[in-house]
């Protein structure tokens, strides 16, 4: 998808060449080719993985080693199962390219 297309009540914003935003999470690549997943309200454990796939097959189209970042906030850190930490550290392990989870104030 592009700019200004609409999908599901999907909002997409001109700035950014890939960019979803909803009322759970956001997601965009910057203008260096970085990917950012901020999550705004608590999702399950399949949409995460969801976004994560959309992002980083969106990603290997222009980089060979993908670089995403994932935003959540202290209180959804804390409520965030076990799953989501362990799946990032399995995507450090065993996936090319550099992920990161960052927690926001």
């Amino acid at each position: 998808m592009r700019s200004g297309e609409r999908e599901n009540g999907i909002t997409m914003e001109s700035q950014a060449p890939f960019f979803k935003k909803t009322p759970y999470y956001r997601i965009m690549i910057d203008s260096e080719g970085t990917g950012h997943i901020r999550i705004i309200r608590r999702v399950n454990f399949r949409t995460v993985l969801v976004i994560f796939r959309d992002l980083y097959l969106e990603l290997k189209k222009s980089a060979e080693k993908p670089h995403i970042i994932v935003y959540v906030s202290p209180s959804l850190s804390s409520e965030m199962s076990e799953n989501m930490k362990d799946f990032l550290d399995f995507t450090v392990a065993c996936m090319e390219g550099r992920f990161e989870l960052a927690i926001i104030e």
